[in-house]
């Protein structure tokens, strides 16, 4: 038998046989956190907590367990063929879950609103910290995807795909975020911003991907299909993104469409939610630069506007949605709404990375949001659209820390701070504490 296997083996070899690797990979990362004005640790919810300053229904200092407080706790399976001539065939699956209670990641949103209660309390349900994120409860919820490539003619990939926005703040080059951390980092935390101002954007959906270099230019191209009847452009998104990347410096600019896109939120039924739709349009740019070998500066930018949706009438499929992710979706009218007017955000933010040993790494940021004033408001009537109230402009401005020690090329440890201070009404979760902070440290393990 064993000499059957080595001549099988041996005349593949000869032949030219296409060679196929499949593996099994994952990042455990758990930690105990420190939220000031916080509600209740959530045993379901991706992070444990929300460290923004959602406002929930009791406010104090909690201590719990973190899931995931600087790279997400994930593990999947990714795997490659080699079919000649430059051609390449390969997959991905990767699930997102907790350490801590062994769940799948989740926004932790569905059923979570209690009945009666206060509009900014809905989203924290029994006090817990939740919010929305760009997992819902799939099980391969970071990504599910099957791709070609040609060495020549660039990668074409068809299925659930990080954004090219998530993927210039937390993976291109090693991401462009200064502060790369879930848990110390508000770019990073929850997919508003990796999703280019639509948390339900980070991660896209039924999306065909397509990236190549170009006389040393990386050309990315996104399309997500709508698949709504009778409108092939109801739901649709369309991203395009370049990149220059060099040893000492890198430039990424992307700019995105969505239409009819979501924000989610709570529901008072079990695996139920509501959901928000609005036209997006977003561009993001950031650059780095290392100024020595040990000291790496990044910067960005990203304007997002919202508008009201495309299909916003009366007869658009959009008021005939009945599911969204995992979830029954409540209908327009009857929990989900409509974005009627212009809303628009700029948001900023520079900081550094200093390698100051082989082992240990301290990184800095600040990350200023500015919502600008002007007129928009909710409306749940998918047909008639009042005026929308006058908003002033506000905004919320961070200023992260976070050190690294590595115990070796898979374990490391680390310890973070977010300071974060709120102003005027219209900004993210400005209801209650006008500041909040959060300190923690963890282990991370790779395998």
């Amino acid at each position: 038998m064993k000499k059957t296997l080595v001549a099988m083996a041996a005349l593949s070899t000869i032949a030219g046989t296409a060679r196929a690797d499949v593996s099994l990979y994952g990042i455990l990362d758990v930690g105990v956190a420190t939220l000031s004005h916080a509600g209740d640790f959530s045993p379901t919810f991706v992070t444990g907590a929300v460290p923004i300053g959602v406002s929930p229904q009791k406010l104090g200092t909690t201590t719990g367990m973190m899931n995931g407080g600087e790279k997400q706790t994930r593990w999947g399976v990714k795997g490659w063929e080699d079919l000649g001539n430059g051609n390449k065939a390969f997959f991905q699956l990767e699930s997102a879950f907790s350490v801590g209670t062994g769940a799948l990641g989740t926004s932790a949103l569905a059923g979570s609103c209690q009945p009666g209660a206060k509009p900014y309390l809905c989203g924290a349900g029994s006090s817990n910290m939740i919010a929305d994120t760009s997992l819902n409860n799939q099980l391969f919820g970071r990504n599910a995807f099957v791709g070609v490539s040609n060495t020549a003619y660039g990668a074409l990939t068809f299925g659930r795909q990080n954004s090219l926005d998530l993927d210039v703040i937390t993976a291109t080059a090693g991401g462009y975020d200064p502060v790369n951390a879930q848990m110390f980092s508000p770019i990073n935390f929850s997919g508003f911003y990796g999703g280019g101002g639509a948390t339900d954007s980070a991660r896209v959906d039924n999306a065909v991907k397509y990236s190549n270099k170009f006389y040393g230019v990386d050309l990315n191209a996104m399309y997500g299909f709508g698949g709504m009847a009778g409108n092939n452009s109801e739901r649709n998104s369309g991203q395009l993104g370049l990149g220059l990347e060099r040893d000492r410096f890198g430039v990424e600019v992307v700019g995105q469409y969505a239409r009819d896109t979501t924000q989610i939120g709570a529901a008072p039924q079990a695996n139920t939610v509501n959901a928000e739709f609005m036209d997006l349009h977003s561009f993001t740019g950031a650059l780095r630069y290392s100024a020595t070998d040990a000291l790496n500066l990044k910067l960005g930018v990203q304007n997002i506007r919202w508008s009201t949706p495309t299909g916003n009438g009366a007869s658009s499929p959009l008021a005939g949605m009945t599911q969204l992710y995992t979830y029954t979706l409540n209908p327009i009218g009857s929990g989900s709404t409509v974005l009627n007017g212009v809303k628009e955000y700029n948001v900023y933010w520079f900081g550094a990375n200093y390698q100051a040993t082989p082992k240990l790494k301290f990184s800095v940021a600040q990350y200023d949001v500015v919502v600008k004033a002007g007129t928009y408001a909710a409306n749940a009537n998918q047909s008639t659209y009042a005026p929308g109230s006058g908003n002033p402009s506000g905004g919320d401005r961070y200023t992260s820390f976070l050190v690294d020690y590595d115990l070796s090329k898979r374990t490391n440890l680390y310890a973070g701070y977010m300071h974060d201070e709120k102003n005027g009404a219209p900004v993210v979760a400005a209801s209650g504490p006008l500041t909040f902070d959060t300190v923690g440290g963890g282990i991370v393990h790779r395998f």
